[in-house]
């Protein structure tokens, strides 16, 4: 199989204490994951953000939680953060994801890029 190589989709938001599936593996496909951007928009306050990776629930999405939490990171005042583990994250059946929860409050968004390779 051939690789696609780049952006795992555009930027997505995260609004404060929300959780957002920011990469899902598409059907028959594998991806792997090599870095995460996150940007703090907030230019008052730090935002603590966790990333998790969840495997699929019967072919959908699965939910977040302590048990899939891979990092929690303090992101400073209008600050990115790049998480690059030493080795892709390797996302192989349909339905699974990267995750995203921002801590913050009120209007404390976050933006989240991933980069990596999927297999097409």
């Amino acid at each position: 199989m051939a690789l696609n190589r780049g952006n795992l989709g555009n930027v997505t938001q995260v609004g404060a204490a929300t959780t957002t599936a920011v990469y899902t593996v598409g059907s028959a496909q594998t991806a792997y994951i090599k870095s995460v951007l996150i940007t703090n928009l907030d230019a008052v306050s730090t935002q603590n953000v966790q990333v998790h990776v969840v495997p699929n629930s019967g072919g959908s999405a699965g939910t977040a939680s302590s048990t899939t939490r891979v990092a929690r990171i303090g992101i400073s005042t209008d600050d990115t953060f790049f998480f690059e583990p030493a080795y892709p994250i390797t996302l192989t059946a349909t339905g699974d994801t990267l995750q995203v929860y921002n801590e913050g409050f009120a209007s404390n968004s976050i933006n989240v890029l991933v980069l990596g390779d999927k297999e097409v």
